[in-house]
Formats: C-alpha cells, structure tokens, sequence
C-alpha cells in the first residue's frame, strides 16, 4: 500500500526521468491526484478522501483531468464514501494497472 510520500516521489523521479516521452506536468499533477486518492481509500480515511475528491473535481473542472478518467475516479469516490472500500480500492488499482509502472495515468 503507496503512502502520499511514495505516490509523489514516484511522479518526481518520472518528471526528472525526463526520457523525452516523460509525463507533462499536467498528468504529473493528475497522478499525483490519483495517488492521493488511491492512499485515502486504501486507508479508509474518509477526511482525506474527500479532499482528494475536491483536488480531482477541481482538475476536471479546470479541463487539466479528461472526462474518461474523471468518470472513473468519479466512481471510486463514490464507492468509498458509501463505505464500500473493498470495491472503490479495487477500481482503483484497476485503473492503475492500465498503465504499468510507468505512472503516467492520463496521457
């Protein structure tokens, strides 16, 4: 299980990786988002959930989360805060296994 350190370390050394085909700033900050949430839920801490809620809302708003993406993690917070943890996790790591270890989530 991630803590928020690990999540932001890992957006980090991919955005000093840099590799030319490295993650924008955009999906750095979109995954860092996402990690945030995926901590939260794996925590069943449902404060943090709903600040990482807001943080993922106001990305989408802003037009720097697609929709696709936003529809999913739109489900896992509704998962969690109905208290189905077990569920809204597994969605979460399924959305994250989509994309292997490299983190760019929403390129």
């Amino acid at each position: 299980m991630p803590t928020r350190i690990e999540g932001w370390a890992l957006a980090a050394s991919l955005l000093l990786a840099g590799c030319g085909g490295g993650p924008s700033g955009r999906e750095v900050a979109n995954g860092r988002a996402f990690e945030a949430l995926l901590t939260a839920v794996s925590l069943k801490d449902a404060k943090e959930l709903e600040a990482d809620a807001r943080l993922i809302e106001s990305r989408h708003v802003s037009g720097e989360m697609g929709e696709p993406s936003y529809r999913e993690l739109a489900e896992v917070i509704a998962r969690a805060r109905a208290k189905d943890w077990a569920a809204a996790e597994a969605l979460a790591y399924r959305f994250r296994e989509r994309f292997g270890d490299s983190g760019a989530y929403f390129r």
